[in-house]
């Protein structure tokens, strides 16, 4: 990894203890058993004969769920898979308004990127994938009235409004006409068109909560249509937008979730797989009702090694002890800095150990041990580099780990209070 790209690293961990987007694989530990499974399962596995899947991810708050999707990504782009990673709230995108869902996923679709380094500006939402389809075809065929007779002989997606809008995007890019090729793109991002642009593309649909799905279904049919092996979602952060949530909204999230898991399994999705992170499942499904015990019957099987059909995949069972989890992840994080800052810290790795001891022993009860371990142990690099003979004891780390925990503390509050203002 780049000097450059590592600090930038070791800079987001030491701020708020969450992943990157970029350079996961750096500090990645023990995700491998599950990772392995889905990758020779599912992305290199079933998805490619137009199956699709739904996974639940459960694991404490800090405790590695952003991590894992990430993880996922990289693989999907490895496989030739279009991403979009949603991070889920109540306001710009709650579970309960699929219409909103879906413009959340249109602008944060990627087509595959390299993992090792920061994703260009541009390179995310649909109008970027529609630009590479486009340039990639050029490359293909100069010919006009041979791609236009490529494109007549796409397959239809569910939504031919849908289906109308890319196709007539497309056809702007090969005219040049780039504010048609922005109407079109408008339209799929799920703000509002204006009536001649719908009559240009021959657009009869608006994107709202009945037509949703069928749009989600729709750009599934279409990533795969023009040569990716499919679509992975990654939604993350499914709490933010329950904890505040009515009863009526929750029910409906709830209702929109069993009907996702539901579409999976059919050909109308083909290669789609979408994974749901939560930190408990019991919170989720906590409550009576016909939506809760439908959901309850569809979710309560184990993914494993030996259970890759399982839905629930519990990122608190890694098989690995605590200490030895935060031993591991400490090693690499020392790595990881002495590469971004070009030095040697002979002594990193006794106080580090003396750190995860230190946390395991005093605040595994903590629901973000994990995330709190990884900002105390930026710091405490940062201090041995100043002064490399530093002293450090248990108590020393029991202090820096109660600092950063109400350091930790403060930042969620603020998020929570920006969420519902």
């Amino acid at each position: 990894m780049e000097r450059e790209l590592a600090r930038a690293v070791i800079n987001k961990l030491g701020s708020t203890g969450t992943p990157p987007e970029f350079g996961i694989e750096a500090f990645t530990v023990g995700l491998d058993r599950y990772l392995k499974v889905i990758e020779e399962e599912y992305l290199d596995g079933i998805l490619k004969f137009n199956l699709s899947s739904f996974k639940l991810i459960t694991g404490n708050y800090g405790g590695g769920k952003t991590h894992f999707l990430y993880s996922v990504r990289n693989l999907a782009f490895k496989h030739n898979y279009c991403v979009a990673y949603v991070s889920l709230n109540p306001t710009e995108c709650p579970f309960d308004k699929l219409e909103l869902v879906y413009k959340a996923v249109a602008l944060n679709l990627s087509a595959p990127q390299p993992t090792d380094a920061i994703l260009p500006l541009g390179e995310k939402g649909i109008d970027s994938v529609i630009r590479r389809w486009a340039r990639e075809w050029r490359k293909k065929e100069e010919r006009t009235e041979r791609l236009e007779s490529y494109l007549l002989d796409l397959p239809m997606t569910d939504s031919t409004s849908f289906f109308n809008a890319v196709r007539g995007a497309f056809q702007s890019l090969l005219a040049e006409d780039l504010e048609s090729f922005q109407e079109a793109v408008q339209w799929l991002k799920g703000e509002e068109a204006g009536r001649e642009t719908r009559a240009r593309f021959r657009i009869s649909e608006r994107i709202d909560k009945s037509t949703a799905f069928r749009m989600l279904r729709s750009l599934a049919q279409w990533v795969h249509a023009i040569g990716y092996r499919g679509l992975i979602l990654l939604f993350d952060e499914a709490e933010r937008g329950m904890s505040i949530a009515s009863a009526r909204d929750k029910r409906r999230a709830l209702d929109n979730l069993r009907q996702l898991v539901d579409e999976c399994g059919n050909s109308r999705l083909p290669g789609a797989m979408f994974f749901y992170a939560v930190p408990d499942d019991n919170l989720l499904l906590e409550g009576s009702g016909p939506v809760y015990e439908a959901l309850k019957q569809r979710l309560r099987s184990v993914f494993s090694e030996t259970n890759p059909v399982g839905v629930r995949i519990n990122l608190e069972e890694l098989g690995m002890e605590p200490v030895a989890f935060l031993e591991q992840l400490g090693v690499k994080l020392r790595m990881l800095f002495e590469q971004a800052y070009d030095v040697r810290l002979s002594g990193a790795e006794k106080v580090l150990k003396v750190l995860a001891q230190t946390a395991v022993e005093r605040f595994v009860l903590d629901v973000s041990y994990r995330r709190l371990f990884v900002v105390a142990a930026v710091e405490l690099l940062h201090r041995l580099k100043a002064e490399p003979n530093l002293s450090f004891t248990a108590r020393d780390a029991e202090k820096l780990l109660r600092v950063t925990t109400q350091k930790l503390v403060k930042q969620e509050q603020e998020a929570v209070e920006r969420e519902e203002f």
